[in-house]
């Protein structure tokens, strides 16, 4: 499977069901009452995280997801079916966005989020009976369900992150850690996408994940090479290390790692160095190195040397740091809430429109859209609800005359 770490597409939740206008018929009741019941809840659109899958790329060319709406309410008050909820399964470690940015982090498998809530169903005759309207001729239309274009980004959850500039032997680093057997070549570029690799020794108290992160190249942090689309995985990294071909000005190659992290405002994360191809070098340049990089560790993927002492360590380091690598910050936005909620207006407010009126406000818009305006008893209802909730006494204070246009959400009328 194609390794894809962005998707986007549209969720449409369900529509809820329309109530029903039903009277009791049966023998022997000359007084059946109205018993028209309530339509069932739209299908609502959840996003659930799984350690099942690793890559966005079941979604990458899906344009549409859609939840089933409720069935219609039905006579002797029943109820219709709600819609069946769509489970959409994403790797652990996916962000949620939409046009006003985040909604969602599943950085632990099993978490969800429901990202599409399905219409509400809407009631029948049967609930509008009283002691003064015994026989109630009209029901509500069900709600339709929240529909909004989602962005899906995942950042790879690991305990230690390999950086360094291309051809610097990150992979053949996380070969000789870990049972991983990522791509490798004698050429720039050789890793395109994050490698994962699990070190798990009998002798450590618990494993730990290294991964392999595509080379950066300077200007990273501004588009240029792999690193920018790649950046957001060192983010998910508890432990950074910075891989450094000890045969090619591996000062350089720190100075330029260090630059693009700090562009990117990461370079506060804990981090270590590694010079790696130490093979190639005489003892008098491994010296020179060990004054210049006193606290690196030199080691050899190609021949093992130093690999063993440099396992240990990052077992030690990552142990120190925390139990998972969900524990740390999950973005480069430096949020570790979990959700951002947008509470939503529920006030009423009237606006001048084309020489007409708007009316806003969540409450009012859903009871227009659930009033049935066809009906002659329903629109009745729905007028006493607006007079009931301020809106004809806020219009009038708006300056609204008879026979002015106004609009509520996608409804339009003659004010009376």
């Amino acid at each position: 499977m194609q390794f894809i770490d962005e998707a986007r597409f549209v969720v449409r939740a369900g529509r809820g069901g329309d109530g029903s206008v039903s009277f009791n018929r049966e023998k022997y009741k000359p007084r059946g009452g109205p018993d028209g019941g309530r339509g069932g809840d739209g299908g609502s659109i959840i996003l659930k995280s799984t350690e099942d899958l690793a890559t966005l790329e079941p979604y990458a060319h899906r344009n549409l997801v859609k939840a089933k709406r409720g069935a219609h309410g039905s006579g002797n008050n029943r109820a219709g079916e709600g819609g069946k909820d769509v489970v959409v399964e994403v790797p652990v470690g996916t962000l949620i966005s939409d046009e006003n940015g985040l909604l969602a982090d599943l950085s632990e498998p099993g978490e969800s989020f429901v990202v599409a809530r399905g219409g509400e169903g809407g009631r029948g005759n049967g609930s509008f009976a009283t002691s003064t309207r015994q026989t109630p001729a009209f029901r509500e239309r069900g709600l339709p369900g929240e529909e909004r274009e989602v962005r899906l980004e995942l950042r790879v959850l690991s305990d230690v992150g390999l950086v360094g500039l291309p051809n610097a032997g990150k992979s053949s680093l996380l070969a000789a850690l870990s049972a991983a057997h990522p791509k490798v070549g004698d050429y720039p570029f050789t890793t395109l996408v994050p490698s994962l690799g699990v070190v798990d020794e009998k002798r450590y108290r618990e494993p730990f994940v290294v991964a392999d992160i595509p080379g950066l190249i300077s200007g990273a942090n501004e588009g240029r090479g792999l690193g920018n689309r790649f950046l957001r995985h060192v983010a998910r990294a508890r432990l950074l290390t910075f891989v450094l071909d000890a045969s090619e000005d591996p000062e350089n190659a720190e100075a330029t790692l260090r630059t693009e992290l700090h562009a990117a405002r990461l370079s506060e994360k804990p981090s270590l160095v590694v010079l790696n191809k130490i093979d190639l070098l005489d003892e008098e340049l491994r010296e020179y190195l060990r004054d210049t990089f006193p606290e690196a560790y030199q080691v050899s993927a190609m021949t093992g040397e130093g690999v063993e002492e440099l396992r240990d360590h990052l077992e030690e380091r990552t142990r120190a740091l925390g139990e998972s690598p969900a524990a740390e910050a999950p973005s480069v936005e430096q949020s570790r809430e979990h959700r951002i909620f947008r509470p939503a207006w529920r006030g009423l407010r009237v606006e001048s429109e084309n020489g007409g009126y708007a009316v806003f406000g969540e409450e009012v818009e859903r009871m227009v859209m659930k009033t049935d305006w066809d009906s002659p008893e329903g629109a009745e209802h729905g007028w006493r609800e607006l007079e009931k909730r301020g809106v004809v006494a806020a219009l009038r204070k708006a300056g609204a005359e008879p026979g002015d246009e106004v609009r509520i959400g996608a409804m339009e009328f003659d004010f009376r």
